[in-house]
């Protein structure tokens, strides 16, 4: 029943006035016809996913615990360098808690784990190509003297297309033009997103992915 209402809720969300007119003010449009810019998977793509892997990362399972940290909406549009969507392609994330520790053994930081964020979500895009996450802003991290910006992994997959990946960051965030990755993307401003605040407290932002 907890489940079923969680899917209900985010159907609810993502069909949304505010969040569909939010949507269709994109901040460049190049984006429109340009694809998403690739970014490397990482390390800690989850190989033994949590029985939880729904839309929702801010809870895990019948858990009624809220995961730490603050909660972020993120939605978009999966669309095609003709500006046409794509439906029906399963979009998965994946992400550090408030900490910046990978909910995954093989991240061996000393940072604090967190039993109550998923750490890792996916869902199908609709009709329209839209998908929407609930999650938290991670933390950046320093791994093996690699230190990130905050950021979150998206990988896409779309019938006999190939899988896409990239990943998506902060506006504002100051160690934004020390990331190494994100300093070798030329069209920054479409992988940096704008979050804005909710009524509710939560923030919200809009990443539209385009692939070829």
């Amino acid at each position: 029943m907890k489940q079923a209402r969680r899917d209900f809720l985010l159907k609810a969300l993502i069909a949304s006035p505010i969040i569909i007119a939010l949507s269709t003010n994109t901040k460049s449009s190049s984006a429109k016809i340009l694809t998403t810019p690739p970014h490397t998977e990482g390390p800690f793509y989850p190989i033994n996913k949590l029985v939880d892997q729904n839309a929702d990362l801010t809870f895990v399972g019948s858990n009624k615990r809220r995961a730490r940290g603050e909660i972020h909406v993120i939605q978009g549009r999966l669309l095609n360098t003709s500006e046409e969507p794509i439906p029906n392609a399963l979009i998965e994330i994946w992400q550090t808690n408030k900490w910046g520790r990978y909910q995954d053994p093989r991240d061996n930081s000393q940072l604090p784990w967190d039993d109550n964020f998923q750490g890792y979500g996916k869902v199908k895009t609709n009709s329209d190509g839209r998908y929407l996450f609930k999650t938290i802003k991670p933390a950046g991290y320093d791994y093996n003297g690699i230190k990130r910006t905050p950021h979150i992994h998206f990988k896409v997959t779309s019938g006999a297309r190939s899988t896409f990946t990239t990943q998506m960051y902060f506006a504002g965030e100051t160690q934004n033009e020390q990331d190494m990755f994100l300093s070798r993307i030329t069209r920054k401003e479409s992988v940096v997103v704008d979050f804005k605040s909710l009524s509710n407290n939560e923030k919200m932002g809009i990443f539209d992915i385009v692939i070829s």
